[in-house]
């Protein structure tokens, strides 16, 4: 266990020596403005034309820039933008909360059990994707209507994806509703709802007004749920008890996706998972050179170390979710069979 401790630490010294946990205020700051001013634009032209089929022509570019707000938010609940606190939080709170509608605050919250404990069954709320099922034990509980969800999950797993964003506001909302003090937030979501639903609506009119949200809010959870999925979907699924090192850990229960710069932009640096588990401070600017190094590392060590293609990656997930769908048969003839053999 030591030995595996001083590992980590000593990967850990290869890369600080290299300057690649530095912080990059200029390069999120920028990234930031140009994010926003593609939005404001591309929203104004919409709003300008206030017909259907410019909506249509331009609701996918917009709902991609979008989405970047989430990957800067992601970021920012990381402290990966900048070591002042209060930085994270505006940039976090301003991207997460007013320009998604998600609490900010949940979304810390949740990401940071996801961290501390991945893919481990009953601490990481990412692997409870009722009424689906990850591992063999939770398939074979399922009844109802959740069992025919679980029994053809593979299928209907992305038919979730437009509505993803939606089901995130509604959980945001009811953690705020228990915790109460968050002030920020509610300011910042009840600003979020102003906006879209008073102000452009007397700009534009509801009905169109709804439509934008609507299909923007749909598109957005699709994107969400592409890149989001293969970071962790059909990877190992740990034990609760299970003790295991932290860079074990992490590096396991994680999958990269064969990337260079421009797929490292589309996926907002979660291409680079299983170096984000690693070091969750770590500038997205930095991820596709600590890469290099984790995987060398990786190898130097036998620790398994998954980087598939996109393609790769999904076709795992399907077979994965496939599988599991099996066990939640009313008579577990093939959980049966397995164990006779």
């Amino acid at each position: 266990m030591e030995l595996q401790k001083a590992d980590y630490i000593q990967l850990r010294r290869i890369i600080e020596e290299k300057g690649l946990l530095r912080y990059t205020e200029l390069y999120y700051l920028v990234h930031f403005l140009v994010t926003i001013t593609l939005f404001v634009l591309l929203f104004s032209v919409v709003l300008y034309f206030n017909k259907w089929y410019v909506l249509l022509l331009l609701i996918v570019p917009l709902s991609f820039v979008a989405t970047h707000f989430g990957y800067l938010g992601h970021d920012a609940g990381h402290w990966a933008i900048s070591n002042k606190e209060w930085v994270n939080e505006m940039m976090g709170q301003l991207s997460y909360s007013f320009l998604l509608g998600g609490s900010f605050s949940y979304w810390k919250y949740k990401h940071n059990l996801h961290h501390s404990h991945p893919n481990t069954e009953g601490s990481d709320p990412d692997i409870d994707l009722t009424p689906f099922s990850l591992t063999e034990a939770r398939a074979m509980q399922k009844r109802g209507i959740k069992r025919w969800a679980t029994r053809f999950q593979a299928w209907l797993f992305p038919s979730v994806f437009p509505i993803l964003l939606f089901l995130i506001r509604y959980d945001g909302y009811r953690y705020l509703i228990k915790k109460k003090r968050l002030v920020i937030d509610w300011i910042l979501l009840l600003s979020h709802v102003l906006l879209f639903f008073v102000i452009i609506p007397y700009l534009i009119g509801l009905g169109m007004a709804i439509l934008v949200y609507m299909l923007l809010s749909m598109l957005i959870g699709v994107y969400i749920g592409f890149t989001f999925t293969p970071n962790h979907v059909g990877m190992p699924i740990l034990d609760n008890m299970e003790d295991m090192p932290f860079l074990e850990k992490q590096v396991m229960t994680s999958r990269n996706i064969k990337s260079g710069v421009l797929l490292n932009y589309i996926f907002g640096g979660l291409d680079c998972q299983i170096e984000h588990h690693l070091f969750p401070k770590a500038s997205r600017k930095n991820l596709l050179k600590i890469r290099n190094i984790v995987k060398e590392y990786c190898a130097e060590h036998s620790i398994p170390y998954k980087n598939e293609s996109v393609a790769h990656a999904w076709k795992d997930i399907f077979t994965h979710l496939n599988t599991m769908g099996k066990y939640a048969k009313k008579f577990h003839m093939l959980k049966m069979a397995k164990d006779m053999l």
